[in-house]
């Protein structure tokens, strides 16, 4: 292997845990909504606030409660479910890089199983991706696992902060 291609790889694999923080969004300081939010548009939700229901009971606590039906602005990373190369009308969208369908899955209340609507797929990526569509807390059963959301997808763009993130 070229030494070029060994230091792109390391420098690659060094920064996915920076990514999986910034999608967390630790980087983004709580759950301060953002301007299409303050629009009324989508309102920004991470994962720490999904991974608060209890998928064994199905309790949800109420801010979770708040946003099931809603339209919502999510971030995190597309585990495609067919090899369309076009673009995913389906596809899981999960907290980290490293999530992956095969053994063992993530906790259900780590994936949204996404339908996009027709012509708003989004391109195959490697990189974190930001979703808006309508959420609902809809446990079921999969043949990737047991999954606890599901979310119409409106579009899907590349994850990128705003200045007022950066800074």
């Amino acid at each position: 292997m070229k030494t070029s291609v060994k230091i792109s790889l390391i420098v690659g694999l060094t920064l996915l845990p920076v990514g999986a923080v910034v999608v967390y969004g630790i980087a983004k300081g709580g759950d301060k909504e953002g301007p299409a939010a303050a629009a009324g548009d989508y309102k920004e939700i991470d994962w720490r606030l999904l991974r608060q229901l209890d998928t064994e009971t199905g309790n949800k606590p109420p801010e979770l409660s708040s946003v099931d039906g809603k339209t919502v602005k999510i971030p995190g990373f597309v585990v495609p479910l067919d090899d369309d190369d076009k673009g995913l009308s389906e596809f899981l969208l999960v907290p980290s890089p490293q999530a992956c369908i095969h053994v063992p899955p993530p906790p259900p209340n780590q994936m949204i199983m996404i339908r996009m609507k027709s012509g708003a797929a989004p391109q195959r990526s490697w990189g974190p991706v930001w979703v808006k569509g309508q959420i609902n807390v809809a446990t079921m059963d999969s043949q990737y696992g047991k999954i606890a959301y599901m979310m119409r997808g409106d579009s899907a763009e590349p994850y990128k902060l705003d200045d007022t993130q950066a800074n």
